[in-house]
């Protein structure tokens, strides 16, 4: 058997966090490395091998589009696939997410138990 994907996790949001960590780790069997912020996140960037990284597109008053930007401006990370877990995801459209250089969007609220497929899917994995 392979080792655990290893997944970022950033919402600002504890309660949403906590169950996106728990559906993510205990159904997907993924190791997730949570954070609170896109700050937080960029601190953790370089001590994690990581997969893909899954956010909320607003964390607190911040705009995604700033740190997806720095992501993939970094030769370090630019490869991570990224997906966004957002009220939003319906606002999107493909070639939207495209240019953000986005995998995919996962609509809030989400079913906990589907969750690990719909990342799958959206993975590739």
């Amino acid at each position: 058997m392979c080792s655990a994907r290893s997944i970022l996790l950033i919402d600002y949001e504890a309660s949403v966090r906590e169950v996106l960590q728990v559906c993510l780790s205990e159904i997907g069997g993924w190791n997730v490395i949570a954070a609170a912020s896109f700050e937080e996140g960029l601190a953790l960037l370089p001590t994690q091998k990581l997969d893909a990284i899954i956010m909320d597109n607003f964390t607190g008053k911040r705009d995604s589009t700033r740190f997806i930007q720095k992501l993939k401006a970094n030769p370090l990370t630019q490869s991570i696939p990224i997906l966004l877990i957002t009220h939003k995801a319906s606002w999107y459209s493909r070639q939207h997410l495209q240019d953000m250089s986005v995998v995919g969007a996962i609509a809030k609220p989400f079913d906990p138990v589907c969750l690990p497929a719909k990342v799958s899917q959206l993975l590739g994995w």
